[in-house]
């Protein structure tokens, strides 16, 4: 039976990737006197491990990017980690999970439930994010992050899977009014990351128990491999969608 107040968090870091993963780890820094927390980052955000991780730590919490498609989730260098109706998906059974990626709500997430997950977060339209500065050094790039992973700051306060779905689509308005009426709206790019947020928003899913809780208590806490990531620039304004096979940039 998964193991209540372990989260497992993986991290991959290329195509991308590392604009969710760089905010997903501060957000378990904050969170790490709360519950145990596994991290799979950059090359270990593979296959493999993330099966070794998920037998040695039973999490009843799974969190994790890649590039996805309606019945597809990737890891780092996209490789394939699960599909709808294969037998991986088992393995989230008695587990609330989040799969921050493209159109997974539309087939995997369902079969995910189906197959006994607590309760699964997604969205059923790709997932937008801007990538004009590198990683976590601007507002400019958080935003679509600082309103999605808002599930985990949620769950890991120890609210339920309701309540950090109803903080998520709150998180998402305030993301939009920054932008629209406050410190953001005078930005060049704001248009842009209006637009993300909107279709973000717009296809963000919750499906299965509204009252799941995954930790409590304080807990010990764990760093599988902690590999050097370096941050990147895009040298033009592109907003990146995370969809498998193909991504599309749009400048």
């Amino acid at each position: 039976m998964p193991r209540f107040g372990v989260a497992l968090l993986v991290e991959p870091s290329r195509h991308y990737l590392e604009y969710s993963s760089c905010v997903m780890r501060g957000i378990a820094d904050q969170f790490r006197n709360r519950l145990r927390i596994a991290e799979l980052r950059g090359d270990d955000a593979n296959p493999s491990r993330i099966d070794e991780a998920l037998a040695a730590e039973d999490p009843i919490f799974f969190w994790g990017v890649g590039h996805g498609n309606v019945d597809i989730w990737t890891v780092e260098c996209m490789q394939i980690y699960m599909r709808a109706c294969d037998e991986r998906t088992r393995k989230m059974a008695g587990r609330v999970v989040h799969l921050n990626s493209c159109l997974t709500a539309n087939q995997l997430g369902p079969d995910l439930v189906q197959k006994g997950a607590l309760a699964y977060y997604g969205h059923k339209t790709e997932f937008w994010l801007v990538v004009s500065d590198p990683p976590c050094s601007t507002k400019r790039v958080t935003s679509v992050f600082d309103a999605e992973l808002t599930v985990e700051k949620s769950l890991f306060s120890g609210k339920t899977t309701g309540e950090a779905q109803r903080d998520r689509m709150r998180a998402y308005d305030d993301e939009i009014r920054y932008w629209t009426e406050g410190p953001g709206k005078g930005d060049p790019l704001a248009p842009v990351i209006l637009w993300c947020l909107n279709i973000d928003k717009s296809g963000a899913v919750f499906l299965g128990r509204e009252d799941v809780r995954v930790t409590g208590a304080a807990v010990p806490w764990l760093v599988y491999a902690v590999p050097a990531v370096a941050a990147f620039a895009v040298s033009s304004l592109a907003a990146y969608a995370l969809a498998k096979p193909r991504a599309r940039v749009v400048a």
